[in-house]
Formats: structure tokens, sequence, C-alpha cells
């Protein structure tokens, strides 16, 4: 294991987590549609984000009693925000991660609330052709 003192110089999981979940989707998001060309952008970045989301989830959970270096709350709060609610909400029970700390569950809901919005405008009000 390496400690907090032992880790290379500019380590910073504020970064490296952000960086490395938009990586992720940006790839799932991408092979999806040289996959399946007829779908929706945002349709493959909602099937990456909730993929990347619930692993994320899963990962954090996995290591909370290790010392290895966690996925920062606001991370997981903004996958869940920037459309992967559906996945978080199923990997909080499904790995019983975050279910009882009060602190994140007010950040959280309201996170899933707008996601949930911002794809109802979207596919609502923005996009012709999903009409």
């Amino acid at each position: 294991m390496t400690s907090s003192d032992e880790r290379p110089t500019g380590f910073n999981p504020y970064r490296r987590f952000p960086l490395l979940a938009l990586l992720v989707t940006l790839l799932i998001t991408f092979g999806l549609l040289l996959l399946f060309p007829l779908w929706d952008g945002l349709f493959a970045w909602l099937i990456g984000i909730n993929i990347v989301a619930f692993l994320a989830f899963g990962y954090d959970k996995n290591v909370a009693q290790t010392e290895a270096t966690r996925v920062p709350e606001f991370v997981l709060l903004a996958l869940t925000a920037l459309g992967g609610s559906v996945g978080a909400v199923i990997a909080r029970p499904l790995f019983r991660h975050k279910t009882l700390k009060e602190s994140f569950q007010r950040p959280f809901w309201l996170c899933v609330i707008l996601s949930v919005v911002l794809v109802a405008v979207y596919y609502l009000l923005i996009c012709r052709e999903c009409r």
C-alpha cells in the first residue's frame, strides 16, 4: 500500500478522478456512436455516464476500507448531476454505499433531480428530431 507521503508530487485525486471519468465517458459515448450512428448523441452520453457513475460508486465502496485513494464526493455528485443518475441510484443500494451518510443525501437527490430535469428539457424542448 502506498501512503499519502509516498505519492508522487502533483498527485491530486480532485484532478485525477474527474479527468478519468470524463475520458472513459467520452470513449464509451463515441464508441456507441460508431456502433450505432443513428443514435442521438445525448442518448449515447447517458449510457456512457451511467456506466461510469455505477462503476465509480462501486469502486469507491470497494476501496473505502483500504488506504487506496477514494473517489471525491464531488465527483460522485457531478457524475450523478451530468446524467448518471440511473447508474448512481442503482449503485448506492446495490453496493450499500453512501446510503446512510446524511450529509450526502440532500446533495445526491438534488443532483438526481437536476439530471432528470436537464434530460427532460433537452428531449421535450430542445431536440426537434426527438419529438
